[in-house]
């Protein structure tokens, strides 16, 4: 029989040890828990630590970090042309919004461009269309800052007099950020170097002294000036997540013809010559993309010259396996490319991008909107695709849609903003609803995201006259009131019998007129001239809040500058042959 008193002692030995054994408990999970995830290397800045959450699928961050050492130290020795990665600090974000996958629709990834070389937003626009897009269905933007980056060292000397503060490019990281936009840098590394390459002090970079656009690949203080734009742009977007990057390379005419180009290809080129030459400049760029970046970060390049290089040499370099090539072709019926245009490429890449246009891709002076053609472009890609996909091992990846500012950095303004937004919407639901082809379906979206009654497509006129989309001011007063006043003042000037009989360039060349009919040629004229000032003066207004002012006065210059200068210089050569009271005697010696 066991005692009461037995009972009571074990019982409270075991309350002791239960007390005990809690408390240890207790203390080590404290201990455990106040330590980093990781243990301290985590903590320690570099290469491998900096990767951003939000980069790529990481599930095994620490897996994936030693991969990114690995990577980046063989990446590095095996470039003749690298340079040694430079470090930079970690910083803390919060991860990114999670955005509906696309996984398996026809586009998975649907980007529209931003290229800043021409008419820049100010930031409060930029903002509004980021919303715009994002309501209209994009999954990310092909960001190209050129000169509108706050560069800093040695490139800020070349960044553009309006170009954005830190502050605004992270406004415009957040804002993309929160409405769940991937974000794709795009920084020319090959060709289209002209903001750099433009200026005295750095004409010893270039391929070809006549043009400043290549870079003279073999000089290794000119790939180390690229390398040292590439690191800013990383450095700044890096927080925020860079799942790709696009380092550019179209349109690089001519390579291989500077000294060290030459000297390069002598020591390493005896295969491929200068196509080897260009082809490792890309896999050097590409290889310290990576290494800043992280190594799942996607690194994409224009096909143009791809397409004409060896493929063999492509092989040799496995550059299939670190970039992929991006298919621009903005013609309606895609006709740069072919078949075997296609297959080609698909040898050595498992993987492309389509790209087509929605603005800035019709003609260089093209200065009016033309949505027709660019949707018949982008409903052509789908059929492309259709065909071609096939040949690549992992189909197509998306599809970028373009919306050139200018040609090139030396060139006229092409369709700005306000001009594109229309046609911008209308082929982001034309990329959404592919392989869809139903018009009807595609611009009653279109004009329902950009307030619009209707889409009407017809040449260069209005979709609508009554839309909310910001910027639809500036739209209606150029592609409208300007468009009909320029045909009208061109008209009028041409069956005016007065200034057909007596204000042509003969009379004005050569002092002879008939004063009588000076009023009535006055009086016209300067109503022509402030129809013409009336508009110019709306459209600047309207411009005002969209963009700086240096964008504003080059626009107007170039577009409605020519008929405003036309009239006014009119008025003043009529002012002064009324003054005359006595005339030449006939005949006058032509001078051509």
């Amino acid at each position: 029989m066991i005692s009461g008193r037995y009972v009571r002692r074990r019982t409270m030995d075991l309350l002791v040890k239960g007390v005990i054994l809690t408390t240890l408990i207790v203390f080590f999970i404290q201990m455990t828990t106040s330590y980093p995830k990781g243990g301290y290397k985590r903590q320690e800045p570099s290469i491998a630590t900096e990767q951003q959450i939000s980069v790529s699928k990481r599930e095994n961050q620490k897996s994936e970090a030693d991969k990114d050492v690995e990577y980046s130290q063989k990446q590095v020795e095996e470039s003749k042309l690298a340079v040694q990665p430079v470090a930079v600090t970690e910083k803390k974000t919060s991860p990114m919004p999670t955005r509906k996958s696309r996984k398996g629709e026809f586009y998975e990834n649907i980007l529209i461009h931003f290229d800043l070389k021409g008419a820049p937003p100010k930031v409060p626009y930029f903002l509004d269309l980021l919303r715009l897009i994002a309501k209209g269905g994009a999954t990310g933007i092909l960001l190209e800052w050129e000169d509108m980056f706050p560069w800093t060292g040695e490139l800020e000397k070349f960044k553009n007099s309006d170009a954005y503060s830190l502050d605004d490019v992270k406004a415009i990281l957040d804002e993309a950020r929160t409405l769940q936009l991937d974000v794709i840098p795009l920084v020319q590394t090959f060709g289209h170097l002209e903001w750099i390459l433009k200026y005295e002090e750095t004409r010893k970079y270039r391929e070809n002294d006549a043009y400043p656009n290549v870079l003279c690949l073999g000089s290794v203080e000119g790939v180390k000036l690229v390398k040292e734009a590439l690191r800013q742009v990383i450095d700044v977007h890096k927080p925020y997540g860079i799942p790709s990057f696009h380092i550019g390379a179209d349109e690089a005419f001519e390579f291989g013809v500077c000294a060290e180009s030459l000297e390069w290809i002598r020591h390493n080129g005896a295969e491929g010559g200068k196509q080897m030459l260009a082809l490792a400049h890309l896999k050097s760029i590409a290889q310290y993309v990576k290494a800043l970046a992280g190594y799942s970060t996607r690194v994409l390049a224009w096909h143009d010259m791809l397409k004409d290089f060896q493929p063999s040499l492509i092989r040799k370099l496995d550059l299939g396996a670190i970039i992929e090539p991006v298919v621009w072709d903005y013609s309606e019926n895609i006709v740069t490319m072919n078949d075997h245009s296609f297959a080609v490429i698909a040898e050595n890449f498992p993987t492309m991008w389509a790209s087509s246009a929605f603005k800035g891709a019709n003609f260089p002076a093209a200065t009016f909107s033309d949505v027709r053609h660019y949707e018949t472009n982008n409903r052509n890609w789908i059929g492309t695709k259709k065909q071609q996909q096939g040949k690549f091992q992992n189909g197509f990846r998306g599809i970028i849609i373009t919306g050139w500012q200018r040609y090139d950095h030396m060139a006229m303004l092409c369709e700005i903003l306000p001009m594109g937004t229309a046609s911008l919407i209308l082929n982001l639901q034309t990329a959404l609803n592919a392989p869809n082809m139903d018009q009807t379906l595609t611009r009653g979206q279109a004009a329902k995201i950009l307030g619009c009654p209707g889409f009407n497509v017809a040449g260069t006129g209005l979709i609508s006259n009554q839309c909310t989309f910001k910027g639809f001011d500036v739209y209606a007063i150029y592609q409208g009131q300007a468009q009909n006043m320029i045909k009208d003042v061109e008209q009028e000037l041409s069956k005016n019998h007065p200034m057909m009989g007596w204000g042509n360039r003969y009379n004005r060349r050569y002092n002879i007129s008939q004063n009588w009919y000076h009023r009535e040629m006055l009086g016209f004229v300067r109503n022509l001239a402030g129809r013409c000032d009336q508009v110019e003066t709306s459209l600047r207004n309207a411009m005002k809040p969209l963009f700086f002012d240096n964008t504003i006065d080059e626009f107007i210059y170039e577009n409605i500058g020519p008929t405003s200068e036309k009239l006014h210089n009119y008025i003043d050569e009529i002012q002064r042959l009324d003054q005359l009271r006595a005339w030449p005697k006939r005949n006058f010696p032509i001078k051509i």
